[in-house]
């Protein structure tokens, strides 16, 4: 049951056209045995290798030519090696970095933008100083893209632009989820793994915004760490490293790169080795330094002789070569049934055949290499040769570019209300403007107490009407409801600050706190929290501020109105109690300006 599939590699065959055949000589053996068991459907497969890296031109070309072959790659296809995952990998980077060119051009070349690479040439090519996002404000520039390209990113553009207008207002995972469904992201998913693979990317932003690490650099180290998920479809066909595959069995094993190399850096050697070795029957600890060629001291080196690092050195490779043995050993060991050996041997200008030296082809060479020594040594297509040096990914993207219509409805139910006039809007947006108001007053009377009154003149009040209604907008507000509540708060925060009890509740003091959080928990155990507005201490008294806008009191209803409030009060006063201080509780009414204590 074991069958040796030698691969020789002329010495002008460039690497990765031999993977390439070593990956088509896996698929030919896969094909072969699932013809010959079509009797038994539950005949499986393993491919086995020693690193992850070995199976990635395999994984590759069956992605890309044989999609009728499903597999199961536990462990071995890195997420961000995922075009899905790369894509927004490359939208993350972009939205928190303007000057980083590359990932702006990958996502113009995402398949919801689409640019061909005439128009991405035809919008940076000329400047490479400027950002890409300033080369899209440039008209004169985009009127010299083709007309399909125009379109194509004068539509990213609007999402963008309105995006950064919402950048840091909520957490980073759902700022970037939301620009990616805005362009339609969800429509490029074209297989059940991509929709996986996004909901991991996600769920890594997620855990970073929960413990507030979230930073480009940081999501590419906990990117790199999560694999792809394994296509459920595949069982019959299954890859994983040796290590995984310890304690298992299948009816078919693969092992292929056996003439590759495990990798890693060789040039890194530690700066001490030592071990216990045994000198006239006594163990004795030798430590020897590592000494760099070329290096200068005043015990010259002898060349001729094997210093102790050379030494322990050896110790160490022989050690590393019984174990990659052991590990080869369990590999062959898991098949029942079949066995096959796949492996790239090169063949040097002299015409010599050997593996490449501390490799699994190396250490079976005396068993097999016959096998190699006598195969047919392929003539190279340099025609196939330039192709695979030469190749462009093809072009794919969506031909009609939209914002996903469910993430249209909100802004026709909003257009339809303009048009009317809002005289159609219901109760519920009424009640939602009118809390908008009071969270917005809310918000400027918290910078006014912790800036203080000199720093918030009238004047500058008047100043704060742009951005005021920009607030209102962001939150899905009319603007012809907008333009009636912008002055009516402003005028009541300029009434707040002029007037007697405002200008004595906003007086700086030490111990004033805003926006005063605390989280108690209720009678069913359950935490519940409690904000006060404004709080301080003034004559051994601890005052308790509630703020109201109050765009409809008058001082005829103040007394009344404030009654209202005064169980609220009381829950705030009761946090208080063991300061031992009297505890004064009121509340500011806005528009009048005037204090009503409870």
């Amino acid at each position: 049951g074991i069958h040796i599939h030698p691969i020789v590699s002329p010495a002008e065959e460039s690497s990765e056209l031999a993977k390439q055949r070593e990956a088509e000589a896996i698929i030919r053996i896969i094909q072969a045995t699932q013809a010959a068991q079509t009797n038994s459907p539950k005949h499986n497969i393993a491919i086995l290798v020693r690193s992850k890296k070995h199976l990635s031109a395999l994984v590759s070309k069956l992605r890309r030519d044989y999609k009728d072959i499903a597999f199961q790659a536990v462990e071995i296809e890195a997420l961000e090696d995922r075009q899905v995952v790369q894509d927004l990998l490359s939208l993350t980077h972009a939205l928190h970095h303007r000057a980083d060119r590359v990932h702006w051009l990958a996502i113009l070349r995402a398949p919801w933008c689409g640019l061909s690479l005439a128009d991405l040439y035809q919008l940076a090519h000329q400047d490479q100083h400027s950002t890409i996002w300033s080369l899209m404000q440039n008209e004169s520039l985009l009127n010299h893209l083709s007309a399909d390209g125009q379109a194509r990113l004068r539509h990213v553009r609007s999402i963008l632009e309105e995006a950064f207008t919402t950048q840091g207002r909520m957490p980073v995972s759902r700022w970037v989820r939301g620009i990616w469904l805005m362009l339609n992201g969800s429509a490029c998913l074209w297989e059940q793994a991509d929709i996986t693979d996004v909901q991991a990317f996600f769920s890594c932003l997620d855990a970073l915004d929960r413990n507030n690490e979230f930073a480009p650099e940081r999501m590419v180290v906990e990117i790199t760490k999560l694999f792809a998920t394994p296509d459920t479809q595949g069982e019959s066909v299954q890859m994983m490293t040796i290590h995984k595959s310890k304690g298992l069995e299948f009816d078919t094993v693969i092992l292929p790169g056996l003439g590759a190399a495990k990798g890693g850096n060789n040039d890194n050697k530690p700066l001490m080795l030592w071990e216990e070795v045994m000198v006239d029957g006594n163990a004795e600890l030798l430590a020897a330094p590592y000494i760099p060629k070329g290096f200068i001291s005043n015990t010259t080196r002898d060349k001729t002789k094997v210093s102790a690092y050379d030494y322990l050195e050896t110790l160490e490779a022989e050690r590393e070569a019984n174990e990659a043995v052991r590990v080869l050993y369990v590999a062959a060991t898991r098949a029942e049934r079949a066995l096959h050996l796949v492996g790239i041997a090169n063949q040097n200008a002299k015409g010599e055949i050997n593996p490449t030296k501390n490799t699994y082809l190396d250490a079976l060479w005396p068993a097999i290499g016959a096998s190699f020594e006598t195969c047919d040594v392929p003539t190279i297509d340099k025609q196939l040769q330039n192709d695979i040096a030469n190749f462009t990914p093809r072009l794919i993207r969506l031909q009609h570019l939209q914002i996903p219509a469910i993430l249209q409805l909100d802004k026709v139910e909003k257009a339809h209300k303009r048009q009317a006039g809002n005289h159609t809007a219901d109760s519920d947006s009424i009640l939602n403007l009118s809390a908008d108001c009071g969270s917005l007053a809310h918000l400027y009377m918290e910078m006014i107490t912790k800036e203080g009154l000199k720093q918030w003149p009238a004047s500058r009040i008047d100043t704060c009407s742009q951005g005021m209604q920009f607030w209102f907008t962001q939150r899905g507000h009319a603007n012809i409801e907008v333009e009636k509540q912008v002055p009516l708060i402003a005028q009541a925060l300029k009434q707040s600050i002029s007037s007697a009890d405002g200008t004595w509740l906003l007086a700086t003091r030490e111990s004033a706190q805003t926006e005063l959080s605390i989280t108690i928990m209720d009678e069913n155990n359950q935490p519940q929290e409690q904000r006060i507005d404004l709080t301080f201490i003034e004559n051994n008294e601890r005052w308790i501020i509630d703020f109201k806008l109050g765009l409809e009191i008058t001082k005829a209803n103040a007394n009344v109105a404030a009654l209202s409030h005064k169980p609220q009060l009381e829950r705030y006063a009761n946090l208080f109690k063991n300061e031992n201080l009297t505890i004064k509780t009121a509340v500011f009414f806005l528009r009048i300006g005037i204090l009503i204590e409870n």
